[in-house]
């Protein structure tokens, strides 16, 4: 059935490339160790060097109905993901995204998964306008939540402990210089203790590394407790009795049960929205909850997405939860 579909893809990509039967034929040799390089493609009357991923990328997604609109402008290729991001590769071939709100990604080690919940799913919603905001975003990944809030005026601090989360966190963040300036990226990983800490991690660039779950690597990263990081960043000249709403976003893989036991610092925020994983540490959010509610929270828990509903929502979920009894935010 695999080689069947192959041959489909590649018939399906005529309507792409001119060059459509000897660029697949290269990607095939490609990909099994019998050449190297980037695919030359050609469109119109432009040739491009693709990465052998976008090249895979574009004509899977051609033939599956995700891609559509694809135009060969002067100096770039530019198609359409889902009817609503955009996908574009320079002549050099160099490929980002382009998200609903602008926000561009590069398409290296993208996390599709990630993408459709942040900016078609919404999951990290806190408003329209967050220009009075100052959110802490522990868990930053590759910089999709921090640049999603930035976008809506935020200021964000965005902590990500993975180095090669963080490297490629700090490339989108120049990709996208307008919003630069609202983002401070720090490099640690927030848990029970000041020190050191191992981290388990798969891939490069690995959206589920934790210091509590298993993995190919390790890595010893710093650590800080919530309290120390809220120190570091008043000592960044950063004033958190300046804004007038703050909120703490954490997806983070398990360390929310240990920042949720400094309840003195919690109380600094108006929001505080986890994604909890309470599978990896056999929890399950009624901890969270309840720390949260005796600080005067209001809290919603729901399911953002298929893997909450398989695991049970009582281990995997969003919680969120708004002082006072304010509107509940999603």
């Amino acid at each position: 059935m695999k080689i069947f579909r192959m041959i489909k893809v590649l018939f399906a990509s005529r309507h792409l490339f001119s060059n459509w039967l000897s660029a697949g034929i290269k990607y095939f040799l490609v990909k099994h160790g019998m050449l190297r390089g980037r695919i030359n493609v050609r469109c119109g009357s432009a040739e491009y060097l693709l990465q052998p991923e976008v090249y895979s990328f574009i004509v899977n997604a051609y033939y599956d109905g995700i891609l559509r609109d694809f135009l060969c402008e002067q100096n770039m290729l530019r198609s359409r993901l889902w009817g609503a991001i955009d996908l574009v590769v320079l002549r050099n071939g160099e490929t980002y995204l382009v998200m609903p709100d602008g926000v561009k990604l590069y398409f290296d080690f993208l996390d599709f998964i990630v993408i459709t919940e942040t900016w078609l799913y919404e999951i990290h919603f806190l408003g329209h306008d967050l220009s009075k905001w100052f959110i802490l975003d522990v868990g930053a990944y590759i910089g999709d939540t921090a640049l999603y809030y930035a976008k809506r005026g935020a200021f964000v601090v965005a902590v990500e402990p993975l180095p090669s989360n963080y490297e490629v966190m700090l490339k989108n963040i120049e990709l996208n210089p307008d919003l630069k300036s609202r983002i401070a990226p720090i490099n640690v990983a927030v848990g029970p203790e000041d020190g050191y800490v191992e981290f388990a991690y798969s891939g490069i660039v690995d959206g589920a590394a934790s210091m509590y779950c298993s993995g190919r690597h390790k890595v010893k990263v710093r650590s800080a407790k919530l309290s120390t990081l809220i120190k570091e960043i008043n000592a960044k000249g950063i004033d958190l009795s300046k804004f007038k709403f703050k909120a703490l976003k954490m997806d983070c893989k398990g360390c929310e049960y240990d920042i949720i036991h400094e309840p003195d610092v919690l109380k600094l925020f108006d929001v505080v929205k986890i994604e909890y994983s309470g599978y990896l540490r056999n929890k399950t959010y009624h901890e969270l909850k309840k720390v949260l509610e005796d600080l005067s929270f209001k809290c919603r828990v729901w399911a953002h997405n298929e893997g909450a509903l398989r695991i049970g929502l009582d281990k995997h979920g969003m919680l969120t939860c708004v002082k006072n009894g304010e509107r509940l935010i999603r």
